[in-house]
């Protein structure tokens, strides 16, 4: 991938280190193996990028990919957006979203490898979801498009939506759950504690039904397991969650992301990722 930069008048009292890391954002540690392998051609040449700039320069970056460090499996998968930048997937449950215990070699992740390995790309995810739920998980296709979306995900400007089936009555139609989270004592579950770290979850009730809700969550922090969490602890656990529910019958864990959406500055696009319900989710609503 190149990046490329013709110096403009308002420039002029930069220099050209200043340059890459405002236009290109790019970091130090990228800078420092870009210089070393010759990646960063100027036209005309200078002697330091620490001098200022000078107008009508031309700045080329050969980016360098980090590949990541994942075996490649064949398996297909159900791509829902696919760009340049960015490879969507709607991922179904049950399936790792990476490479963990138990999961070296059968995570989305694998598939995705060997998708992007035949283009000589690499699979950089930008969110991921627990085995058990389904919907879109975001992928860069180049470290340095994941390093900036990434910056996206830390100033929360990527909206998640998910949507979830849960036992009985919300007290509220609508609201925000703010109860702080942590691990618990064992090393996987998580648990409401005063002292864990700030989790906030955003919902409102699409459907209800006798025994059960059909749920909009909007989390607007990313802790692990987060909505899981937060309805079991109010006294809506999500079907089928054997951690933080109950046995109650569902083999499936009835919470999707269906929708991804933020604005990408580095192509002046606005993405609007959204996945289908599984079959499973919407055969239980017309029976509902």
């Amino acid at each position: 991938m190149n990046l490329y930069y013709k110096v403009k008048e308002e420039d002029i009292k930069l220099t050209y280190k200043q340059i890459l890391r405002e236009k290109f954002k790019i970091s130090d540690r990228m800078l420092t193996l870009l210089k070393k392998e010759n990646k960063i051609i100027i036209n005309p040449p200078i002697f330091s990028i620490n001098q200022k700039v000078s107008m009508n320069t031309e700045i080329i970056i050969d980016l360098i990919d980090r590949k990541a460090n994942i075996l490649p499996v064949y398996s297909p998968f159900n791509i829902v957006f696919e760009d340049e930048f960015f490879l969507a997937v709607n991922k179904e449950s049950g399936i790792a979203t990476h490479p963990s215990k138990g999961h070296y070699t059968d995570s989305l992740a694998n598939y995705v490898e060997y998708y992007l390995n035949k283009n000589g790309l690499s699979c950089h995810l930008v969110n991921r979801l627990d085995k058990d739920t389904s919907g879109v998980v975001l992928i860069a296709k180049h470290s340095y498009i994941h390093s900036l979306v990434s910056e996206l995900m830390i100033s929360k400007n990527i909206e998640k939506k998910y949507f979830a089936i849960v036992h009985g009555k919300m007290q509220n139609k609508e609201g925000i759950i703010n109860l702080p989270i942590s691990i618990s004592g064992e090393k996987v579950k998580r648990e409401i504690n005063e002292n864990g770290y700030s989790a906030l979850t955003q919902y409102k009730v699409i459907k209800e039904y006798e025994n059960y809700s059909f749920i909009l969550l909007i989390p607007h922090t990313g802790r692990t397991h987060q909505l899981r969490v937060h309805l079991s602890y109010i006294g809506n656990p999500i079907l089928g969650d054997k951690i933080y529910g109950f046995d109650d019958g569902f083999e499936k864990l009835f919470l999707h992301s269906f929708n991804v959406n933020f604005y990408f500055w580095f192509n002046n696009t606005n993405y609007n990722i959204k996945a289908k319900l599984p079959n499973y989710f919407i055969r239980l609503l017309k029976i509902l």
